[in-house]
C-alpha cells in the first residue's frame, strides 16, 4: 500500500465544484480545504455538471460521468440523469470512503446519501454536514413552506440522526442545535480560507478618497436573502455621490426587477449597476477597485468574500446577521442592525471621509486578513473535525 492510500479517504458529495465560481462560498469552503489538506486526507468529490441554478449548461472542459482529476482531487460530474440513488450508492461503495461530507443541509445529493445511509445501504460510514448558513432565520425565510414540510420528513425518517454538524461560528452553532434532531455532535470550525490573499497587493492600487463621494461594492449571489432591496428603499436619504457596483450572479430575476424599478427612481447622484458574474481569480482585482464593501444581509455563517474585500483593503458596512462582529472596535468597518438611522448615518460617513481617515481604515482591514489568516487554529479546528468524523466511523 502506497503513501496516498494510507491517507484517510474523504468523498465530498457537494451540488457544485470548479470549474465553476457561481454559487458561492459553500463551494470555496471545499476547494480551500482540499488544497489545505491534502497531505493529509485523501480527498474525491461528487457533482453535478454545471455551474449554479441558473447555469445548467454542462461543462465541455471536463469527462462528465467519469472521474476526473482537478487540482490535489479527484472529481465525479454527475450528468442530470445521473443524479440518482442508486448511483451514488455506486460510486459510495466503490469509494470505500472513510467519512462522507456534504455542504448543504437542502441539497438533494445529501438527501439521496442520506436515506441511503438510514436504510443501512452504505454501512457506517461516519458523516460531517456543513449547512453553510441554510438553517439561518434570514434563509429559512425563504421558500419557508416547503422548508418546513422537509424538516418535518427529515424528523420522521431521522434523516439527520448521529451525524457530526460543522458549524462556522457560535451563531450557527445555535441555528443547528433549533434542526438538528437527537443524537450526533455540533463542532465549531471557522471555514477554511486559502493560506494567503492577494499577496502582490499594495495600498497603491486603491482609488482615490474625495470627501463628498464614496465608491462601494457588492459582490454576492444576488437573491432575497442579501437584502439589497431594504438598502436600496433608505439610499435617498443619504448626502453626496455614491456609487455601487453589484457583482454576482442575479439568481431571482423578479427580485431584480423589483430592485431596478427603485434604481430607476434615485436621484443621479446615486448611480447603481449590475455587473454580472466574474470568475474566482478575477474577483480580488475587481474589489481593490471600490472604497467600501456593502451587503445587508439577512444572514450568513461565514463569508469568504468579507475576507477577500478586506484583503483587498475594503473595510465593510454589512449587517450584524454575520460572524463578523464589533468591526468599528476593530477599525475595519461596521455592522449594523437594521436600522434605517444606523445605516444612513454609516454610509453618509463613508462618503464624507477623506483620504487620510480612509487610509487608516483601509490599510487596518488589510493587516486584520494579514493577522487572521496567519492563525493556525484555522486549519487545526477542520482536522479536528474530520478526525472525530472518522472515529465514529464503522469502517
Amino acid at each position: 500500500m502506497n503513501e496516498q492510500q494510507k491517507k484517510p479517504r474523504v468523498l465530498v458529495i457537494c451540488d457544485y465544484y470548479l470549474p465553476g465560481y457561481k454559487s458561492g462560498g459553500g463551494m470555496r469552503t471545499i476547494v480551500n480545504m482540499v488544497e489545505r489538506l491534502q497531505d493529509q486526507y485523501e480527498f474525491l468529490i461528487i457533482t453535478r455538471d454545471h455551474d449554479g441554478k441558473l447555469d445548467t449548461t454542462p461543462y465541455t472542459s471536463v469527462r462528465i460521468n467519469d472521474w476526473n482529476r482537478v487540482g490535489p482531487s479527484k472529481v465525479f460530474y454527475l450528468s442530470k440523469e445521473k443524479v440518482k440513488m442508486s448511483e451514488l450508492k455506486r460510486l459510495i461503495l466503490e469509494v470505500s470512503p472513510d467519512l462522507l461530507y456534504f455542504n448543504s443541509f437542502f441539497s438533494t445529493l445529501a438527501i439521496y446519501v442520506l436515506n441511503l445511509r438510514r436504510a443501512g445501504r452504505l454501512g457506517g460510514i461516519g458523516v460531517v454536514l456543513a449547512p453553510c448558513g441554510e438553517l439561518s432565520e434570514g434563509a429559512l425565510q425563504l421558500k419557508s413552506l416547503k422548508k418546513k414540510l422537509f424538516f418535518i420528513y427529515a424528523k420522521i425518517l431521522g434523516l439527520y440522526r448521529d451525524i457530526i454538524w460543522k458549524a462556522s461560528s457560535d451563531l450557527e452553532k445555535e441555528e443547528i442545535e433549533r434542526y438538528k434532531g437527537p443524537g450526533g455532535r455540533i463542532l465549531i470550525a471557522p471555514d477554511l480560507p486559502p493560506k494567503s490573499i492577494f499577496p502582490d497587493y499594495s495600498m497603491g492600487l486603491k482609488p482615490e478618497k474625495i470627501s463628498g463621494s464614496v465608491k462601494m461594492v457588492f459582490l454576492s449571489r444576488f437573491m432575497r436573502k442579501k437584502n439589497f432591496k431594504w438598502l436600496l428603499e433608505i439610499i435617498d436619504q443619504t448626502q453626496g455621490e455614491l456609487e455601487i457596483d453589484i457583482y454576482g450572479p442575479l439568481e431571482d430575476a423578479g427580485y431584480w426587477q423589483e430592485c431596478q424599478e427603485i434604481i430607476d427612481r434615485l436621484p443621479a447622484r446615486i448611480r447603481i449597476a449590475a455587473r454580472g458574474s466574474i470568475p474566482h481569480e478575477s474577483v480580488l482585482e475587481v474589489l481593490v477597485k471600490y472604497h467600501f464593501f456593502i451587503l445587508p444581509t439577512l444572514g450568513e455563517n461565514f463569508g469568504h468574500v468579507f475576507l477577500e474585500a478586506l484583503a483587498g483593503g475594503c473595510p465593510l458596512v454589512i449587517s450584524d446577521k454575520t460572524p463578523w462582529l464589533e468591526l468599528a472596535e476593530k477599525g475595519i468597518g461596521w455592522d449594523l442592525p437594521f436600522e434605517t438611522s444606523r445605516w444612513i448615518e454609516t454610509i453618509d460617513r463613508c462618503i464624507r471621509m477623506d483620504a487620510a481617515e480612509y487610509a487608516v481604515l483601509s490599510e487596518n482591514s488589510r493587516k486584520f486578513l494579514v493577522d487572521w489568516l496567519a492563525d493556525p487554529g484555522i486549519e487545526e479546528s477542520t482536522k479536528m473535525v474530520l478526525a472525530e468524523t472518522k472515529a465514529v466511523s464503522g469502517k
